[in-house]
């Protein structure tokens, strides 16, 4: 994993989180390597970050931001132009390690309230990757759940008892083989891609910036 950091206080959070991956430390964009066969890069970010470095890295290799100070706006941001995740420095190590390890394994670290968000702005999925191993009422309860959706309205919504939403969340989650929600909403967002997209959420280089989110992956 390449971490592009500046001073390195987020390189030593990362240390500090006992990820067990080899962490490979670069303290500025001219000293980044070919990224052929990088499986993540994590750019720390102390003030603004960087957005056309953050759409440069991303494009190539998928891309986390672990920010010193973050803000709702730039994990907005963060997602519209490709990033992975977008989360707090001031995670304890046991949720950064989480995250990152997720991101590491195909999870975006994105709070499930900014996927909910993102998601309520789209419309028409259309399903592949590890969405493709659901079932057409497990894809329907998946993306109700990655809206926010508690099973009570995803009952309400899809015509069900409130008891039989809840086993199929529960049968979702084991053949996703995530342990919660708020990981299956990321799954829905890494293996599916989206139509319908309004203007407002695709990137341009002349946007004006958008600034971060309290990244908490539960």
């Amino acid at each position: 994993m390449l971490v592009l950091d500046p001073s390195g206080v987020v390189f030593a959070l990362l240390r500090a989180a006992k990820l067990n991956v080899a962490l490979w430390r670069v303290t500025g964009k001219s000293r980044l390597p070919h990224l052929t066969g990088i499986g993540l890069v994590v750019l720390a970010v102390y003030e603004r970050p960087d957005w056309t470095l953050v759409t440069e890295l991303a494009d190539e290799v998928p891309t986390m931001i672990v920010a010193t100070a973050p803000d709702d706006d730039h994990a907005g941001r963060a997602f519209d132009v490709g990033a992975f995740g977008y989360i707090s420095g001031a995670l304890a190590p046991d949720a950064l390690r989480r995250a990152v390890l997720g991101a590491l394994h195909g999870e975006p670290a994105y709070s499930r309230r900014l996927l909910a968000e993102r998601l309520r702005l789209v419309s028409k999925p259309h399903f592949s990757g590890s969405a493709l191993a659901l079932t057409a009422r497990q894809r329907e309860v998946v993306t109700l759940i990655a809206r926010g959706a508690a099973d009570k309205e995803i009952a309400r919504t899809l015509g069900i008892t409130t008891a039989t939403a809840q086993k199929h969340v529960t049968n979702l989650l084991k053949r996703l083989g995530v342990p919660n929600r708020a990981a299956a909403a990321a799954v829905l967002v890494s293996s599916t891609t989206w139509y319908g997209t309004p203007a407002a959420l695709r990137p341009t280089t002349e946007a004006a910036p958008t600034e971060a989110l309290q990244a908490a992956i539960s």
